[in-house]
């Protein structure tokens, strides 16, 4: 799946015990072959161009919700769909999802609130890499949110196409979501669901963390269809695997800031070692190991990963909360101290493995430099000599009495 929507649903806590935010479960149209590219607000990228924009505006509607103009369907889902589609009021391109919850009319309309609510705490949310929210409210098709349409491939899609990054790379895109959390933080949202699927990446590599303000709208569908268990929070987890799941959402506890520290830590685990912290042959096999096992140190399971790295994606994944980073903005700050020292050491590197490049003229002045130093030298020992030989005839002049 190459569209931002794509992204899983299901989570394991109750919805009255934590406010997650999470995404629909998107599969790609089978009639959406056009390459996926992503739009951000970073540099040029930020800005479509215009003929491009054209195109969107002039393609067959197929339906409307509320002034968006439906245009093409990126992704479908046991939810609902993510629709590229036209704004005739600010003649702009955007992403609209519709979330059709299958309930009965008293919960749908609950839930329909809950959604209002949740999106426009999001909507609130300013941050360069945090998906912009420009819309949401109701329709006949259900309730929908329109946001700007990214143009790119998320996480997940990149690291299966064989995408490598270093660990410069790594701490950087770590660290920007890291940034993008704190903000979130700060405003009293967590995410709930940080995984590769929800971090999308534009064609310079800049992060956009998606699908804020979902989570919990989603939580409630579920609990509506969850029948009554021993635990309930995992009933819900086990629809699919809780890889970068914390073990306290796992054992039904509620979630904080620390859980979506958690789950960064162990997608920063994953770039930094190229494998899942978490592995195992059901989801229930991969819980176990999310609240039982203990992953051996990135710097131990690849080579070359720096050690620095390693203690901060093990401290972000620890099993216990408290041992966690305290804010997402802690876990930047250790991150940017690393990247500054390691940029600070690169350049040193590569100065002494190349020749320096000489400004223009600079041969000229150098062979002007040493042909005078060279007139010069000869020039004094010229005077030297011319000293010596009057000096000594000079003492071999007769006396005058």
């Amino acid at each position: 799946m190459t569209q931002f929507a794509q992204t899983e649903l299901s989570q394991p806590a109750p919805v009255d015990s934590q406010p997650l935010l999470m995404a629909l479960d998107t599969d790609p149209s089978p009639t959406d072959s056009r390459p996926t590219e992503i739009n951000t607000d970073l540099g040029a990228d930020t800005l479509p161009a215009p003929a491009s924009e054209l195109a969107v505006a002039d393609s067959p509607t197929t339906q409307y919700i509320g002034r968006y103009a439906l245009k093409n369907l990126l992704g479908r889902g046991n939810l609902g769909q993510v629709h590229e589609a036209w704004d005739p009021l600010l003649s702009r391109t955007v992403a609209v999802k519709t979330l059709q919850l299958g309930t009965g009319a008293p919960a749908r309309l609950a839930l329909d609130t809950m959604f209002l609510n949740e999106v426009r705490a999001a909507a609130a949310l300013s941050h360069p890499h945090i998906v912009t929210v420009y819309d949401a409210g109701l329709s006949a098709h259900g309730v929908y949110i329109a946001m700007e349409r990214l143009r790119g491939s998320d996480l997940r899609q990149r690291l299966a196409e064989g995408w490598r990054p270093s660990q410069a790379q790594a701490a950087l895109l770590v660290r920007r979501v890291a940034d993008a959390l704190a903000h979130a933080h700060a405003s009293g949202i967590v995410h709930g669901d940080i995984q590769p699927a929800t971090l999308f990446l534009n064609r310079r590599d800049h992060p956009k963390v998606l699908d804020f303000g979902i989570a919990r709208v989603a939580r409630s569908a579920q609990n509506f269809a969850v029948p009554a268990a021993p635990n309930k929070a995992l009933a819900v987890a086990l629809t699919r695997a809780p890889n970068y799941l914390a073990p306290e959402q796992l054992q039904g506890g509620a979630a904080d800031a620390r859980t979506d520290i958690h789950a960064l830590g162990v997608v920063f685990y994953e770039l930094l070692t190229l494998r899942k912290a978490y592995t195992g042959d059901s989801p229930e096999q991969i819980t176990h190991a999310v609240v039982h096992n203990n992953p051996a140190p990135a710097c131990d399971v690849r080579e070359g990963v720096s050690r620095t790295l390693s203690a901060i994606a093990a401290k972000a994944m620890a099993r216990d909360p408290l041992e966690r980073h305290a804010t997402a903005l802690e876990m930047a700050l250790e991150l940017r101290r690393w990247i500054e020292r390691h940029n600070a050491a690169e350049p040193q590197v590569l100065e002494s493995a190349r020749p320096r490049k000489q400004a223009p003229g600079e041969r000229q002045r150098r062979r002007a430099r040493h042909t005078l130093r060279t007139w010069l030298g000869v020039s004094a020992l010229v005077l030297l000599v011319c000293a010596g030989v009057t000096l000594a005839l000079w003492g071999r002049l007769p006396r005058i009495a």
